[in-house]
């Protein structure tokens, strides 16, 4: 496998998650919080660096969430949507030109595995030119693997859709399986989640 082939991991986290009545990303999960368990999957992988979008409620997710070894990129402007958590952490993390690939994921899809991150970069390391996304019913979604040529689009993104302009109008998509890609959205999302545990 190419070891030259850098890929950094984006964790989204900045979102008020307004649905939910209460701060999403430090919701108990495991022995850990909903978004400490996005992190730990992260820097399980073989990612090079790990890096976390913050916005809402940054402080009190900082008091209670583990960040060690992870970068935290604040997103001011969080409320513009996750497109611009995207823009923004692919902007710091291009200004650190050693990164082949960035892989952006969620802090609130609990069932993606280390070993799920892993078979994406795996695949990237395999044949670069490729965008790689998760399949949903056939249509591209997060986590997705973005080679360095589609930084510069990446770092255009604005609005609620995140990446999905982009994974809509790329015709070279590998498209992968992952297990489970549940998201907690809402407190139903959570109660379900607390039951499967």
């Amino acid at each position: 496998m190419g070891t030259n082939f850098k890929t950094a991991i984006l964790v989204l986290a900045a979102g008020a998650s307004s649905r939910m009545n209460e701060i999403k990303q430090v919701l108990p999960y495991k022995d850990s919080t909903l978004l400490g368990n996005a992190l730990k999957m992260a820097k399980m992988s073989k990612s090079a660096q790990v890096f976390c979008v913050l916005g809402a409620n940054k402080d009190e997710i900082q008091q209670k969430v583990d960040f060690l070894d992870i970068e935290i990129i604040e997103n001011k402007e969080w409320n513009d949507g996750l497109g611009k958590s995207i823009a923004v952490g692919v902007a710091t993390i291009q200004k650190n030109s050693e990164y082949n690939s960035i892989l952006v994921m969620l802090g609130d899809q609990p069932f993606i595995t280390s070993r799920y991150l892993d078979k994406m970069i795996s695949k990237f390391n395999e044949n670069q030119s490729p965008v790689i996304a998760t399949n949903y019913s056939g249509k591209p979604g997060v986590p997705a693997l973005f080679p360095q040529k589609n930084f510069s689009e990446l770092v255009k993104i604005s609005g609620d859709s995140g990446a999905k302009s982009i994974l809509k109008n790329h015709a070279n998509i590998i498209k992968l399986e992952a297990e489970n890609t549940f998201d907690v959205d809402s407190p139903e999302d959570y109660k379900k989640l607390c039951s499967e545990v």
